[in-house]
């Protein structure tokens, strides 16, 4: 049990590490939570948006979006079911917020995500080998 334990508490600090870092706008972080060839598929709804077989290739797409001015990544709730000693699976629901300026203006842009991870452990290391991204919905509510 106590095994069990330090392994959950491992993987829900990959999880709030990624968000943290995001928030820092430090993509070059990902290294050090996503395996080398991690697979990442990023939906926007129903449609596929990204499709990446790689850690640097999932660094440099992320950084093709240009840095928020200011945002702020808040996990909620993480499930996870271990496989065996060294694989589990995780969902993990998160709010990601953003202000980006659009046409000289802040626009604040809320999105509602979903995680679905595949994590392995190696070396004694948890890693993130496997993400579905969910962007469920977004919304563009006033900035005051």
């Amino acid at each position: 049990m106590k095994q069990e334990l330090e392994c959950r508490m491992a993987l829900k600090d990959l999880v709030d590490r990624y968000a943290t870092e995001s928030d820092k706008n430090n993509q070059d972080y990902y290294r050090e939570i996503f395996r080398p060839d991690v697979k990442l598929k990023v939906y926007f709804g129903e449609k596929l948006g990204m499709d990446i077989h790689n850690v640097e290739d999932m660094i440099a797409q992320y950084k093709a979006f240009g840095a928020a001015k200011a945002s702020f990544h808040q996990n909620g709730q993480q499930v996870v079911d271990f496989t065996d000693e060294t694989h589990a699976t995780g969902t993990c629901y998160a709010i990601a917020t953003l202000v980006t300026e659009e046409n000289g203006k802040d626009k604040l842009t809320l999105h509602a995500v979903r995680y679905y991870d595949k994590y392995v452990k190696v070396d004694g290391r948890w890693w993130i080998a496997e993400r579905e991204q969910h962007f469920v919905y977004s919304s563009v509510p006033p900035l005051a």
